[in-house]
């Protein structure tokens, strides 16, 4: 299914619009980039034809045409030397693709329609363009991205407390996660280029495990049938993700907070930390029902599923990454 001609011209278009958006030399440039990036990934949406995936399409395309909408009337508002008015628009444009608190309504709505290997994408190579672009602008907006920057952190680790989707527990990470990047890309391009790529690395074999079980709620993992080394290797991966040392997740998060506490922004560095704990915590709740629930006997079954190479190479890196990336 995957290997279609019809997706993979999609997944190249995909990529092509990222590579569009890094070489652009003018905003317009930039908004075509979106745009080619947005209608590339519906039929990615679409993959499996329901109902539900062709109402999370629809939602998806009018959120993006709104946030497309607001980015073109932000360029004539530049081209009108109505700068602050331009960079507002811009600003709230770019909140809204990359489903950044307050914003964030929709990826919510979206995420719960999506198979795991399309929310992948959703919650990761669909933000390399916004933060690109937010990177270019940040040092103009200010005390505006400072609050998106803020929503994003509380709204993302406390909304995940109360909830037992799993999709929606990954939704509200990447959101808590997305207040992160903005944090490191307003500092340096570099960071927040590490930031991310170690987030894929963390947030890819968690994804993979609940894409093969099919897990849509914290109670169903009753249904992972692993031994018991395998699932150690599945909840440690889980607390990566949730940045507890001396995990791979913890690195980027610790940089950032060097780098916040040496400029002087303790308000920051104590709402970062405070979330991340938050965060954690969730990410723990769901460590625990795993392990209380995980490998029972609740249905007589003596099937035993494997995890692939992949799979199993992703996961050690996920745990053992820490100390490569120091060492090497």
């Amino acid at each position: 299914m995957w290997f279609s001609p019809s997706l993979i011209l999609m997944l190249i278009s995909i990529m092509s619009s990222v590579f569009l958006i890094l070489s652009s030399p003018s905003l317009f440039i930039s908004w075509l980039g979106l745009e080619l990036n947005t209608l590339a990934f519906l039929p990615l949406m679409l993959v499996k034809k329901t109902s539900m995936s062709s109402e999370g399409s629809v939602k998806y395309f009018l959120t993006q045409t709104l946030a497309s909408i607001l980015i073109i009337i932000s360029i004539v508002m530049f081209f009108l030397d109505l700068n602050n008015v331009g960079n507002s628009l811009l600003l709230v444009g770019l909140s809204i693709k990359l489903g950044a608190a307050p914003f964030h309504s929709w990826i919510l709505s979206v995420a719960e329609t999506l198979n795991w290997p399309v929310l992948f994408i959703l919650l990761t190579v669909q933000k390399i363009n916004p933060l690109f672009m937010l990177w270019n602008f940040s040092s103009y907006w200010g005390n505006v991205f400072d609050v998106i920057i803020i929503m994003s952190l509380v709204v993302g680790s406390l909304m995940g407390l109360i909830q037992t989707s799993t999709r929606l527990l990954m939704t509200f990470s990447s959101i808590s996660h997305m207040g992160w990047l903005l944090i490191s890309v307003s500092f340096d391009l570099w960071m927040g280029v590490l930031y991310f790529f170690i987030y894929m690395v963390v947030l890819l074999p968690v994804i993979m495990i609940f894409n093969i079980f099919n897990i849509s709620y914290i109670n169903e993992f009753f249904l992972m049938n692993f031994s018991l080394s395998k699932q150690i290797l599945l909840f440690l991966s889980i607390l990566s993700l949730g940045g507890l040392p001396p995990f791979l997740g913890f690195l980027p998060k610790w940089l950032i907070l060097q780098v916040v506490v040496s400029m002087g922004w303790y308000f920051f560095s104590l709402i970062m930390i405070l979330a991340s704990l938050f965060t954690l915590f969730f990410y723990l709740r769901m460590t625990f029902t795993a392990f209380i629930l995980g490998g029972s006997s609740l249905f007589e079954t003596k099937i035993f599923y494997s995890l692939g190479n992949l799979n199993l190479f992703m996961l050690s890196l996920s745990i053992l990454g820490l100390p490569l990336f120091l060492f090497v």
